[in-house]
């Protein structure tokens, strides 16, 4: 049975209202007294719940979002903040809010589950995880409802482009333009949509009868320009490098063409590269970015349609897939 305030107020010899002023960081209380009381209210994992009754009714208008840095994928990217943003206008048009999901609450450490049994909320958007992260493990085992466009779980539905077929796309695209060598710039092994374009890749590659050079696919930690440089200046210093590539993320595909600049290479004359995304900016680069176009409209109002439909309706069944088509946009980084 969890917890009230009456109770730990009795378990620590002290009036509720001490507990409350401790708490909810109110004057009327020693710094030594507060700090009894919050590290006894985080030993014996209680947090108070502010919306007790509306938690009885399910009436709860607050949808949660969880979005972990710990990928280097902060909320100032692009392609991620888009896709949020056409998540949030879909849900607010429906007369909901949008409260970030955090682990840290007035200094005091709380996971997911317990955020949203304090907040009263019933659905998590999951824009950006670790697959392993223990805490979305605990949440997807609670009754909350949660969609992403990021990983795939049980207990969790997945809406997420067509990593592969854009892969896909990209390899025979070069090909095509008379390449029978492609080096590629991969993401990091966390990522879901990384490994899938590299399968996509090494699938087309092998169809297409095209040499699997291991030395030639480098990886990039994180979706940044900063470590798509990095990758680039470790690729053009390898000798006989492939003339084209294909790379993860326009992010990564930016500090590419950085890297080429600084030795004193040029696209396409020299390299022909293909990035993963079409990020607003990247048709305004020069040379202008080919890419693989994700949809982050309709990639954000899916998540939106999808969990809201898991939140009003109860479905025991929560998990599952779509699949939303990617483009082939063709630019000047290949000739």
């Amino acid at each position: 049975m969890k917890k009230n305030i009456y109770d730990i107020a009795r378990e620590l010899n002290v009036a509720p209202s001490t507990v409350s002023k401790a708490l909810n960081n109110t004057a009327g209380i020693s710094d030594k007294m507060r700090k009894r009381v919050i590290n006894y209210c985080n030993e014996v994992r209680y947090f108070p719940n502010s919306n007790a009754a509306k938690l009885k009714t399910k009436q709860s208008h607050t949808i949660g979002v969880v979005f972990s840095e710990n990928l280097g994928v902060g909320l100032e990217h692009r392609l991620f903040s888009s896709v949020l943003q056409s998540f949030k206008t879909y849900v607010e048009d429906k007369g909901y809010e949008i409260s970030f999901v955090v682990t840290n609450l007035g200094g005091r450490k709380i996971t997911y589950k317990e955020y949203c049994e304090q907040k009263n909320i019933h659905g998590v958007f999951i824009v950006t995880s670790f697959s392993t992260d223990p805490y979305i493990e605990e949440l997807l085992k609670s009754e909350v409802s949660c969609v992403t466009t990021d990983i795939y779980k049980e207990g969790l539905y997945t809406i997420m482009s067509d990593n592969f077929d854009g892969a896909c796309q990209a390899v025979e695209y070069l090909n095509n333009l008379g390449f029978d060598r492609i080096g590629h710039i991969k993401g990091n092994t966390y990522s879901t949509a990384a490994k899938e374009r590299l399968a996509g890749y090494l699938s087309k590659m092998k169809e297409l009868h095209i040499p699997i050079e291991e030395e030639f696919i480098v990886e990039s930690a994180f979706y940044s320009v900063d470590y798509g440089y990095k990758a680039g200046i470790e690729y053009l210093s390898k000798d006989n490098y492939p003339k084209s590539v294909f790379i993860v993320s326009d992010e990564v595909a930016v500090g590419f063409l950085k890297a080429m600049k600084e030795k004193g290479f040029k696209a396409p004359d020299d390299i022909s590269i293909i990035g993963f995304d079409d990020l607003d900016y990247v048709k305004h680069i020069n040379p202008s970015l080919t890419t693989i176009r994700q949809n982050t409209k309709i990639l954000g109002e899916e998540a939106a349609i999808k969990l809201l439909d898991l939140m009003n309706n109860d479905l025991e069944n929560k998990t599952g897939f779509s699949r939303i088509p990617v483009q082939l946009i063709k630019r000047d980084s290949t000739r």
